[in-house]
C-alpha cells in the first residue's frame, strides 16, 4: 500500500482545490449547480426549468438553482454561462434562438456558441400554431394556399420581429406552400396577438405554450399546428403537413448547455439526472399540461440536433434575405 507523508497529501490537495475540472472530475455535483436562465420568471423557459429542477434533485443528490438573466433575447445569459468556470456548477437552459438563429443573424456575439459550450442534454419541445384573426374568408389551410396564390403580398402575417422563431417559421411556411405574406415584425408576440384579435393582422405563429389559454377560450382561432403530429392538447387541430404541405414542420426546443472544458464525467453524469428526471410521470404531465414534449437523449443527441438546425437556418435565412435592422 503507498505511503503518504504531510507534503504529497498536501500537494494533492492543494492540486485539487486550484483546480475545479479535477475536483468535478472526482466527485460532482458537492454542491447545488446552477441553471441561467435567459428570461424573466414566469415566462415559458422559466417554467420549463423550474419543473426539471423539482424533478432532477433526486436523481442528482442535489438542489438545482435557477437564476434568471433577462436581456437581450437571451445573449447575456449565454454570454455569464459561457464565461463561467467550467467545472459544471453553472448551467445555461438553451434554446434554438442561443445556439442556432442568433449565431446565423448576429455574427459578433460576445459568445461563440460551438466554442464556448457543450452540450448536456435536452429538456423540452414545443410547436407553434397558425392562428388566423376573426373574419378571414378561409377556416383551413389548402384554403389559405389557395387564397394567398391568388392574392400574393395581400395577407399581413406578424411576429416577435425580424429573425425571430415566429418570423423565421412563418419564412418556412410560406417558402415550403409557394406564397407570399408581407411581413409585419412587432417587438415581441404580445404586442402582435393584441393586433391579431383585433383584425390589424391576418396571421401569425406563436408557441402553443403561449396561446394555450386563449385558444382554448376561444379568443384566438387556431388553422393548424406545425409539429410532425397533431398536438394532444388540440387533438382536433390539423397539422399544416397533413393540410397540403407534407414537407413542413417547426418548434422550438430547450436544452442545457455547458461551459466549453467542463468535465466529461460531470456532462455524463448530468445527462443521467436530466434521463430520470424527464421520465417522471410528474414532469411529463406537467410538461404535457403546458403544451410542451419532454425532448430526452443523450449528449451526442442535442449536439446533432444543433447542427441539422444550424444548417436548416442558415439556409433559409439566407435564401429569404432575412436580416435584423
Amino acid at each position: 500500500m503507498p505511503r503518504f507523508n504531510r507534503r504529497t497529501f498536501g500537494a494533492l490537495t492543494a492540486s485539487l482545490l486550484a483546480s475545479p475540472q479535477l475536483l468535478a472530475q472526482a466527485k460532482w455535483p458537492v454542491k447545488p449547480p446552477k441553471l441561467v436562465v435567459g428570461f424573466a420568471a414566469g415566462g415559458g423557459s422559466d417554467f420549463v426549468a423550474r419543473a426539471l429542477a423539482q424533478e432532477i434533485q433526486s436523481p442528482l443528490g442535489q438542489a438545482m438553482i435557477i437564476e434568471n438573466r433577462p436581456g437581450a433575447g437571451g445573449i447575456i445569459a449565454a454570454q455569464q454561462a459561457a464565461s463561467a468556470e467550467p467545472d459544471g456548477y453553472t448551467l445555461l437552459l438553451g434554446s434554438a434562438a442561443t445556439f442556432v438563429i442568433n449565431p446565423v443573424l448576429m455574427p459578433n456575439l460576445p459568445y461563440d456558441p460551438q466554442k464556448d459550450f457543450l452540450p448536456v442534454g435536452g429538456v423540452a419541445r414545443f410547436a407553434y400554431l397558425l392562428l388566423g384573426r376573426p373574419g378571414l374568408p378561409f377556416k383551413t389551410v389548402s384554403e389559405l394556399i389557395a387564397f394567398a396564390r391568388q392574392q400574393p403580398g395581400k395577407l399581413t402575417i406578424g411576429s416577435a420581429g425580424n429573425g425571430s422563431n415566429t418570423h423565421l417559421a412563418a419564412a418556412a411556411f410560406q417558402r415550403a406552400a409557394g406564397i407570399q405574406f408581407r411581413h409585419i415584425p412587432y417587438k415581441g408576440t404580445s404586442p402582435a396577438l393584441t393586433d391579431l384579435r383585433s383584425g390589424t393582422i391576418d396571421l401569425l405563429f406563436d408557441s402553443v405554450p403561449t396561446v394555450l389559454g386563449q385558444v382554448r377560450s376561444g379568443a384566438l382561432s387556431a388553422l393548424a399546428s406545425s409539429g410532425k403530429s397533431r398536438e394532444p392538447l388540440f387533438p382536433e387541430i390539423p397539422t399544416i403537413a397533413e393540410s397540403g404541405v407534407p414537407s413542413f414542420s417547426a418548434s422550438n426546443w430547450f436544452a442545457v448547455f455547458a461551459p466549453a472544458k467542463t468535465p466529461p464525467a460531470a456532462v455524463a453524469t448530468l445527462n443521467a439526472a436530466i434521463q430520470r428526471a424527464l421520465s417522471s410521470e410528474k414532469l411529463k404531465a406537467q410538461f404535457a399540461s403546458s403544451g410542451n414534449i419532454a425532448l430526452p437523449g443523450s449528449s451526442a443527441d442535442l449536439a446533432q440536433l444543433v447542427e441539422e438546425e444550424r444548417n436548416a437556418y442558415s439556409k433559409l435565412i439566407k435564401e429569404s434575405g432575412i436580416k435584423i435592422e
